[in-house]
């Protein structure tokens, strides 16, 4: 059976594993969860008890695991050393990657994103005209900065007046931190489970960064997030997410309106097939193996 749940830790509380199951005690009461039926946990702020115990079932049950500091933003993420039975030769592989392999990629990455981002400007009736100019300025590695030049047009139309920085309270920055950092948790837990080292990018290559391959790989779900963002926080009038947005926010990556090799998916199982593609791409050194996901806004408009 496919694993679903995505649990948040918000509040004081002690977790601790019994047979497969994790139970979190609060307030006097026991809750138990299946491990095998959790998909991901989200540990918000520090008010909790774990034990490495708890944290190696996490891993070994391959439950994305997220430590979110107050501002929203992944302080921590949690991934299997190994996980897959061919992890080595999948690790030779990545790491034995051609930049010509590695440019074309990102450069098929960039378009993907590039051309999400004028999609969600159109249905959203918001100016895009500069982001065609851009996609012709994509070329391999993005020397053009064409990726840089498009965000910023992108932000300045899509949310009126947000300034894009981690530590700021603006609600719709809080929003995205929050959907942001749940989609690289998946990208992370997924790549780890497929044999790669998520440190180890295409184009990002922070040495303070454990996460650079998920970070180039969730490039084309941004705008995905970015869309279901924009379209909760229409229902609110908030300063500051409630639990009830932050709720809304992980339904996102359950509802099936990601259009993903001629099917529709949810954001949680399209990351574990673009995963799957991306692995044979690396494989064979073909960067056309890889597809991208697109966006069915009608069933999301449904949804939320």
């Amino acid at each position: 059976m496919a694993s679903w749940k995505t649990i948040r830790v918000t509040k004081p509380c002690t977790l601790r594993i019994d047979n497969s199951n994790l139970l979190i005690e609060y307030n006097e009461s026991e809750y138990r969860f299946s491990l095998d039926d959790t998909d991901s946990i989200i540990f918000e702020g520090d008010r909790f008890m774990v034990s490495a115990k708890v944290l190696s079932s996490l891993s070994k049950h391959k439950v994305a695991t997220l430590f979110c500091d107050e501002y929203y933003m992944p302080s921590a993420i949690l991934h299997p050393y190994h996980q897959s039975s061919l992890a080595t030769k999948t690790l030779k592989s990545q790491l034995s990657t051609s930049k010509e392999f590695a440019d074309n990629l990102w450069e098929h990455i960039i378009r993907a994103k590039i051309s999400l981002q004028k999609f969600v400007l159109d249905i959203l009736e918001k100016d895009s005209y500069k982001l065609d100019l851009y996609l012709e300025q994509v070329r391999g590695a993005d020397r053009y900065g064409a990726e840089a030049k498009s965000a910023r047009y992108y932000w300045s139309n899509i949310f009126e007046g947000l300034i894009r920085e981690q530590e700021s309270f603006d609600i719709r920055n809080q929003a995205l931190n929050y959907t942001y950092a749940l989609i690289r948790s998946l990208i992370t837990r997924d790549l780890s489970a497929a044999g790669f080292l998520p440190a180890v990018g295409l184009w990002h290559d922070n040495i303070f960064n454990a996460f650079n391959l998920s970070d180039d790989l969730m490039e084309p779900f941004r705008p995905i997030a970015d869309l279901g963002v924009y379209l909760i926080l229409k229902n609110y009038n908030e300063d500051q997410l409630t639990p009830q947005m932050k709720r809304d926010l992980i339904n996102l990556l359950d509802i099936e309106f990601v259009e993903y090799e001629r099917g529709l998916s949810s954001i949680r199982n399209a990351s574990k097939l673009y995963i799957q593609l991306f692995k044979r791409s690396v494989e064979t050194q073909n960067e056309k193996i890889l597809s991208y996901p697109k966006i069915d806004h009608e069933k999301l408009y449904e949804c939320v």
